[in-house]
Parts: structure tokens; sequence; C-alpha cells
């Protein structure tokens, strides 16, 4: 079987003496795994580049296909400093949770389009938060944040929540852990994907990364530590 679609290289690395072993995400087959032969020794380099729009042709009736082809669809884009820390925190996201062979369209129209945001933004915090929620909500963990799970009523500005990863908000009580603890007016306005202030956002980081824990599980994210090494020069 053969097939010729769009997609996007999330992640490889070598396979055997001069082969990839290349983790894609397209439009219709979603994500999988493929072996691109002897793309490690052609001259002229390698296009199976992260970021960059390709034409894909693979085979195999196998969960592990072959690549015949590879071209370019678009102009890579190009990231550098923070944003290339934010593109390959993307593309770890999806690879880690995304299930096998599982088409989601509209996922992949909002990932193209979030690269390109964060390749032009000045500021990439509310892109990235916006596609964080969103996935969330495309693999069918999406967040109510804008009522109180317990009593159904409306979360109220002037209230304090804690928020339950996978179930939602209830109101605080005095003495709990306030490690998951949120103010209403932050939730409503997260629920809204209004990241106007910086507090709003700093409580939209840290409830997403609430949020996402239970399906990234324990393996810290790749990431996440380059980008910390990074940032304190090591």
């Amino acid at each position: 079987m053969t097939t010729d679609e769009l997609g996007f290289v999330l992640h490889t690395r070598p396979y055997r003496e001069t082969s990839q072993l290349v983790t894609l995400f397209t439009a219709g087959n979603g994500r999988f795994n493929a072996v691109s032969r002897a793309s490690r020794q052609r001259r002229g380099g390698n296009q199976l580049r992260p970021f960059s729009l390709l034409r894909l042709s693979w085979r195999g009736r196998t969960d592990l296909k072959t690549l015949d082809a590879v071209e370019a669809a678009a102009t890579p884009l190009v990231l550098t400093g923070e944003k290339l820390f934010v593109g390959l925190y993307l593309n770890e996201l999806l690879a880690r949770l995304l299930h096998e062979h599982d088409p989601c369209p509209p996922l992949f129209e909002r990932y193209q389009k979030t690269l390109e945001l964060v390749a032009t933004a000045t500021v990439v915090e509310p892109v990235l938060r916006f596609f964080e929620l969103m996935l969330l909500e495309d693999l069918g963990y999406g967040l109510r944040l804008d009522v109180e799970m317990d009593s159904g009523e409306p979360v109220a500005a002037g209230q304090r929540y804690l928020f339950f990863p996978g179930e939602g908000v209830r109101v605080y009580q005095p003495g709990e852990p306030v490690s998951h603890l949120f103010k209403g007016d932050q939730l409503l306005a997260i629920a809204e994907l209004q990241f106007d202030s910086e507090e709003v956002l700093r409580s939209a980081k840290r409830l997403s990364r609430l949020a996402l824990e239970p399906y990234l599980g324990n393996k810290p994210l790749a990431s996440r530590e380059l980008f910390r090494r990074s940032a304190v020069g090591e």
C-alpha cells in the first residue's frame, strides 16, 4: 500500500547504519513511525527536518512504514532561540500524547497554524497556552473551568478553587493543600482563552502543566530539560 499525504516530522533518530527512524504527523493518518532508508548519506542534506510542511509518500502494511519520497510543500519555517524550544515542546507533546494512526485533521491544521504563529510572534506564551488547552480538547480531555464540579454552580470571580486534573474545579476549603489553587477570575479568563495579563498567563501555564501531567506520565519532557539547560548556560 502506498500513500501520498501532507505531514510534519516530529522526531528523528539514527536507525541502523545509514537510515533514520522518523516520527511523522500527517493530516489523514495521524502520528506514526517510518523508516527513511539511506537518508543520512544523501547529498544535499536531508529534508526530514521539523517544522517544515512536507509531501510524503510511504508504503507498508505493518505499523512501521517505509518512506518512498519526501518533498517540501511550503517554505520551511526557521525557529531559533526560545521559539526553537517551543517548537520542540509542541512536537514532543504530539509524539507522546497522540495515538498511533488516529487522524485528527483539526489538530493538524491547528498545529500548522501554531508553528506559523510561533515563527512570527513577538510573544509566544499566549500562542503556546492556547495550543495546550485546545490539544486537551481535541484529545477528549477538555477542561471545564467555568462550573464548580460538585454543585454545578458557575465559577465566581471572587472565589478560590482547587483544580483536579481530569475532573474539574471545586471551591477551596481552608486548610486544604494550595498547590492546585486558582482564583476564580483567572479560571474564567483561561476558560475564555483570554491571556491579556501576566498573572493569567502564569496561572494558565501552571494549570496546563497540571492538566497534561496525567497523560504524559512520569517521564520528564526532554524539551523542557533542554530549555532549562540552555537558560542556565550548561
